[in-house]
């Protein structure tokens, strides 16, 4: 059994992994009202969920063995000689070292965009690690691709763990990507370093059609009353996201109009709050089931990816015309997905309205997306959640299954911290 404490809680995703590993929540913090709610459905009310961590005093957190987060990236206003921990006040990051510092958890494991590592040029990263040396940690990040981990959603997370007593090392950097550059810039500054041993990646085995729902609400569906033009032909992309076509008529960047395979893998779901960018899935009529059958792999998730938004097709094959020339597809009429720059969801079309539906992917399946269980969800809906409050939870969620494979390399270093510690004592 090991203590944690989990920090910007959303609904959980660090919170499911580890209750599976033997740890116990002692402390949580959560500010927004409606994650508060499923929150406290999903965990037998949830006595040690607190709200804005900017108002708690770090004595009123108790002792722990872990502290964990996925925190919002923010530039820090640095002048001149950088100074660390004092750097990051007025950040939510400092709310994270200050109950760090303070309470002096064994270790930590935190949780970022992939954009962490070139934001504002590198010196947000920069100063993380450096605040973090301070406090007394020695740090390792990575990243880690959602679609490598049982869920059909490409969705790359930095993953940072930090150590209070593991002896420090030099990194083993390979590449010459943005995270082996990152890797030896703070190397050259004399970072507090060590190598945590990584889960590796395994292969993309879940496609869309495998957590995708029988039978779903007709309110889901587009309406029928607008119709795009497939400007352009089927073209793939090798590995697990596929772009089969585009949709003409859709206003905005080219990403929100590619067309998806359905033997793909999801795009990100993404993290803003427009309301308008639920991934959405085709579906082939059968029989008398008007609703079909789905066979496709969802976009990566945002927290803007409720109500519209992102089509998957249902197969990988030629969209063949109509004798007049023009193959029409079903589009919603709240308009196109507003996704985060990094994480933008688009739209995968249908081969005609004959043949083929398309759907918003529900709340249900969105959640599934992330890792978390249908009983999870039934709660958090049973609670009162609406849906585009469960569509923005899950993508703002971390995905528990890659929280659950990091955690299950870092829980044994709690015990073996503790033996040392009981030795030198």
């Amino acid at each position: 059994m090991f203590t944690y404490v989990e920090l910007f809680a959303g609904i959980g995703g660090f919170r499911s992994a580890l209750d599976q590993l033997g740890g116990v929540c002692v402390f949580a913090s959560e500010i927004d009202k409606f994650a508060t709610i499923s929150y406290r459905a999903m965990y037998d009310g949830a006595p040690e969920l607190h709200g804005d961590i900017t108002k708690i005093d770090a004595k009123d957190v108790p002792e722990h063995d872990l502290l964990v987060g996925g925190f919002p990236c923010q530039a820090f206003s640095v002048a001149g000689q950088r100074k660390g921990f004092e750097d990051t006040r007025g950040t939510l990051f400092f709310e994270i070292a200050r109950i760090a510092r303070a309470k002096r958890p064994k270790l930590m494991f935190l949780e970022n965009v992939k954009g962490l590592l070139s934001h504002d040029k590198g010196r947000t990263l920069d100063v993380m690690v450096q605040t973090l040396n301070d406090i007394g940690y020695a740090v390792d990040f990575s990243i880690l691709n959602s679609k490598f981990y049982g869920v059909p959603q490409s969705r790359e997370r930095v993953f940072i763990v930090c150590s209070r007593d593991v002896e420090p090392e030099a990194w083993s950097i390979e590449g010459n990507g943005v995270l082996a550059k990152a890797k030896r810039r703070l190397q050259a500054m004399g970072a507090r370093t060590f190598n945590f041993d990584w889960p590796k990646n395994g292969e993309v085995m879940t496609r869309l059609r495998d957590i995708l729902e029988p039978e779903v609400d007709e309110k889901y569906y587009l309406s029928p009353d607008k119709t795009l033009k497939l400007s352009e032909e089927i073209s793939s992309k090798s590995d697990s996201v596929r772009v089969v076509g585009r949709l003409a008529e859709v206003n905005g960047h080219d990403i929100c109009k590619r067309v998806y395979s359905a033997e793909s893998v999801a795009p990100t779901i993404p993290t803003g709050s427009s309301g308008n960018t639920t991934p959405k899935i085709l579906q082939r009529p059968r029989g008398r089931n008007s609703s079909g059958r789905v066979y496709d792999v969802a976009p990566t998730l945002t927290t803007s990816a409720y109500e519209h938004n992102n089509y998957v097709l249902e197969k990988f094959t030629v969209i063949q015309k109509t004798h007049s020339t023009t193959t029409t597809v079903k589009y919603d009429e709240t308009g196109t997905l507003q996704a985060a720059r990094l994480d933008k969801v688009p739209q995968v079309v249908t081969e005609s309205t004959s043949r083929y539906r398309i759907r918003k992917l529900t709340p249900r399946e969105c959640w599934r997306l992330q890792g978390f269980t249908d009983d999870q969800f039934d709660k958090a809906r049973s609670a009162g959640v609406s849906d585009s409050q469960l569509y923005k939870q899950a993508g703002n969620a971390v995905t528990v299954n890659v929280t659950h494979a990091i955690a299950q390399r870092l829980v044994p270093m709690i015990k073996s911290q503790e033996e040392v510690t009981e030795w030198v004592v």
